[in-house]
């Protein structure tokens, strides 16, 4: 198992800035620079995603966007985006499934979720920051969450490899619900039930 050094971060939410686009120029480059220097080689679209859309989908309010920062360089460690969502199932979704998640699920033939729209983590935190301390970040505010509205599932979802099926479900928790198939490939959705 790999031995990480402690990281000295915090986790910040990007509408905490308030209205960002009247903040000082300043802070918007050093904001900008920052986002610019992220990158995920195995995954470029989070990179992209990041760079091209996340402020923009933030400020308009269609999701919540959450940094993860090292305090002492002041680099993005990771970020994730969160949304509301309904999820309605796919039509081969069985009925034991759809008990499992809730019987509200199984008689509407859909569930409200917190919907981790992105997550990606930094290449220069490869080795020194597991992807399950980001995702458990995105959890914990579905904690809180869940608190004060009792909205109880989050869900994610990845377009099908080995490798993200054993990080979301093995190593993190996650079950899987529902597939689809898109022009992208197989997408598959994973739900956590929180207590």
């Amino acid at each position: 198992m790999k031995k990480l050094r402690k990281i000295n971060h915090r986790i910040y939410n990007l509408s905490d800035f308030d209205d960002y686009s009247n903040t000082s120029n300043s802070f918007l480059k050093f904001l900008q620079d920052n986002i610019n220097q992220f990158t995920t080689s195995s995954n470029p679209s989070i990179t992209s995603y990041l760079q091209n859309k996340a402020l923009l989908l933030n400020q308009q309010n269609s999701l919540r966007t959450y940094f993860i920062v090292d305090t002492d360089t002041l680099e993005i460690i990771g970020y994730f985006c969160l949304k509301i969502v309904n999820i309605k199932f796919e039509i081969n979704v069985s009925r034991g499934i759809k008990k499992r998640i809730s019987s509200d699920a199984y008689k509407n033939n859909e569930f409200p979720s917190l919907l981790i729209t992105k997550l990606g983590r930094n290449d220069k935190y490869k080795n020194l920051v597991f992807g399950k301390t980001i995702l458990d970040y995105a959890i914990s505010i579905g904690l809180e969450v869940f608190k004060k509205t009792a909205l109880r599932h989050i869900c994610v979802d990845w377009y099908e490899q080995e490798k993200l099926k054993r990080f979301y479900c093995e190593e993190c928790g996650f079950k899987i619900f529902q597939y689809k198939y898109t022009d992208k490939g197989k997408l598959v959705s994973g739900f956590y039930k929180l207590n």
